[in-house]
């Protein structure tokens, strides 16, 4: 508890007003991280940026399952919200507004403060705030008032519940914004509101990424309809993985130190006792004050048998390309046989599709399918992603710990997207963990036994990455007993059948394309692969609309590529020469069309910044910038 003369606390009291007693630790432990750590001034503003719509759009995907289709909790969070006049905002785990639901008229200022999507509330960018507070603790918070560290917060009241994923990771948070009126006391409904919300996405997404285990429900008050204290058990009745409704109702803190555990440990009633015991008597030994049951799992959302083959996932994600068709039959044999499989391809190829189509294809099928792109997180953050760490290993860690992400595949898979670009420490403990199947969090020192399956993929050369002392040879030769070559769209003989598939996908029931149009895309080079396809053929079927697609519903830098123009013509230069001609022009136009913004050109071509550098470098294009790039 702080002392009087502790200058944070002076400052809140300053701030609060006399008479206002600073009683939530969490508060003033907020305003000590936004004074010490981040350095913040509580006189100046602090302005929220905002993200493009292209950084937003990466940045939703996590979080499409919960916005892209009806979710009655988040639905009946959303009305409560509005009736009572609240603002709701969904963010991302780095605080991101990824979804904001609010009235205008009735809250003009609110709509005014930085909440529509893309805006950015992290703690360390605008002090104490319910969003960034909430995902900076991991825990619940109401910001009242003059407890926001920036003053323009001053007449608002924020409830924030955080978000976790099926594997115990945090998602992101749920807020529930209002002017501040009366006292903070009167915001505990607002609080307890949206918990009880992210308590439900969460056993939603639980029992999703658990589909096919054995899952149990806990309540104090028996069995209800919809439990959100979950509990994942393998068939030694092992702990496989439980929700932070059941954390509380069991007052345990800590989520990674129970995963594995006897679930004797947990409940004191071992897993014979737990399945033969009757829904209203799951505590046979009369000692508890809870109730557990067993839940069908879920597989569907229909409970009708489907007796009707499932197409091959290998051969789905092959198409009708004879190179790709041979190797889905390799792959098919070595999946179960424990051989590590690396996929090799450019950005876009499909990378991460294959792999889920190889775990898809596996026994393992039921088991969690885990992700990690090694280029898309911080040097500093890809450790703890990775290993997960205990509670309290560094600033700024949730108080319980994290689970990483080699402990949340165990039994599964792990896929390590971009693994070239791991650093070197990492790749030394990830080969240790490879080879003794145990993992250590970071700020642990006991290791938890796992059991690893990782697929690798990368779009580098990896044996020049070893030659360059950049990559750990005996880890290349770990992770690429099996290779994958996945080509590039532009080499694909099923290019036409490939086309029309993915614009089925998109729009089913659309006339589809003109043999023009289908012509002027097989022409293409394709340079951002199935990626870039994609956004084409979603930017031609918002254009043509109900209509039949002809060129003119295609982008300009689709219809001037050099093989388009040269259709006219008697000169025809090399197949090869001419794409790499037209790639060439292709990244100059829309990098002169952008002014060489390069965010704003990668978003264009539909490829990442890193890729975009590569092919300015290959291609020796230099920017008209003085400053360069």
């Amino acid at each position: 508890m702080s002392l009087p003369d502790d200058p944070v606390t002076r400052l809140l009291g300053e701030r609060l007003g006399p008479g206002n007693r600073i009683a939530d630790p969490q508060i003033v432990g907020s305003w000590r991280r936004c004074l010490e750590q981040y350095r913040l001034d509580p006189g100046h503003a602090h302005p929220r940026p905002r993200l493009s719509a292209a950084e937003l759009k990466a940045l939703r995907e996590p979080l499409d399952v919960l916005l892209n289709q009806p979710i009655p909790a988040l639905t009946r969070l959303r009305r409560s919200a509005f009736e009572a006049g609240y603002n709701l905002l969904l963010t991302d785990v780095q605080g991101v507004v990824v979804a904001s639901y609010q009235d205008a008229d009735a809250n003009p200022e609110l709509a005014r403060k930085g909440m529509a999507p893309g805006s950015v509330w992290t703690e360390a960018l605008v002090g104490t705030n319910g969003l960034g507070t909430c995902l900076a603790t991991g825990q619940p918070i109401t910001v009242y008032a003059g407890e926001h560290f920036d003053a323009g917060l001053y007449p608002f009241s924020c409830s924030t519940a955080p978000l976790f994923a099926g594997d115990g990771s945090l998602l992101g948070a749920i807020d529930i914004s209002t002017y501040a009126q009366g006292s903070k006391v009167r915001q505990q409904l607002a609080l307890g509101l949206v918990q009880q919300t992210a308590d439900e996405l969460e056993a939603l997404l639980f029992r999703r990424h658990h589909a096919g285990t054995l899952l149990m429900a806990v309540s104090a008050q028996g069995p209800t309809a919809e439990p959100t204290a979950l509990l994942a058990l393998d068939e030694g009745g092992r702990v496989r993985g439980l929700t932070t409704a059941l954390l509380r109702l069991l007052s345990f803190h800590q989520r990674s130190s129970l995963l594995g555990q006897p679930v004797s440990e947990l409940l004191g009633v071992g897993l014979e006792q737990l399945l033969a015991s009757r829904p209203e008597s799951a505590c046979p030994l009369g000692l508890c004050h809870w109730q557990a049951w067993l839940l069908a799992p879920v597989f569907s959302a229909s409970p009708t048998v489907n007796t009707r083959r499932e197409p091959d996932p290998l051969a789905r994600a092959a198409g009708d390309e004879p190179g790709l068709l041979r190797q889905a039959a390799i792959c098919r044999r070595m999946v179960d046989k424990g051989i590590s499989i690396l996929i090799q391809g450019e950005t876009g190829t499909g990378k991460e599709v294959w792999a889920r189509a190889l775990h898809d294809s596996s026994e393992r099928r039921d088991q969690p399918f885990v992700t990690l792109n090694c280029a898309a997180i911080p040097e500093s953050l890809i450790e703890s992603e990775l290993f997960g760490y205990g509670a309290g290993s560094f600033t700024g860690a949730l108080k319980g710990g994290k689970v990483g992400k080699i402990a949340a595949s165990s039994g599964g898979t792990l896929f390590l997207d971009e693994i070239g670009d791991m650093p070197l420490a990492l790749q030394t403990r990830l080969l240790r963990v490879l080879a003794e199947q145990e993992v250590t969090p970071v700020g642990q020192v006991e290791s938890v036994k796992v059991v690893l399956n990782v697929i690798c993929a990368t779009h580098r050369e990896l044996t020049g990455l070893v030659a360059e002392g950049r990559f750990r040879e005996d880890l290349y030769y770990r992770i690429s007993a099996l290779k994958v070559g996945l080509p590039p769209l532009r080499s694909r003989q099923d290019s036409q059948t490939l086309i029309r598939r993915l614009l089925v996908q998109l729009a089913p029931g659309h006339p589809g394309l003109s043999p023009r149009a289908l012509a002027s895309l097989q022409h293409y080079a394709w340079p951002g692969n199935i990626r870039q396809l994609k956004s084409v053929l979603q930017y031609a079927l918002a254009m043509a609309e109900e209509a039949l697609i002809g060129p003119e519903h295609l982008p300009d830098e689709v219809l001037d590529s050099p093989i388009e123009r040269s259709q006219d013509t008697s000169a025809r230069v090399p197949l090869a020469t001419a794409r790499e001609q037209q790639e060439r022009q292709l990244l100059l136009d829309t990098l002169e069309r952008y002014q060489w913004t390069i965010t704003r050109a990668a978003e264009a071509l539909g490829i990442s910044r890193a890729t975009l550098h590569r092919k300015i470098n290959r291609h020796g294009l230099v920017s008209p910038n003085k400053g360069g790039l």
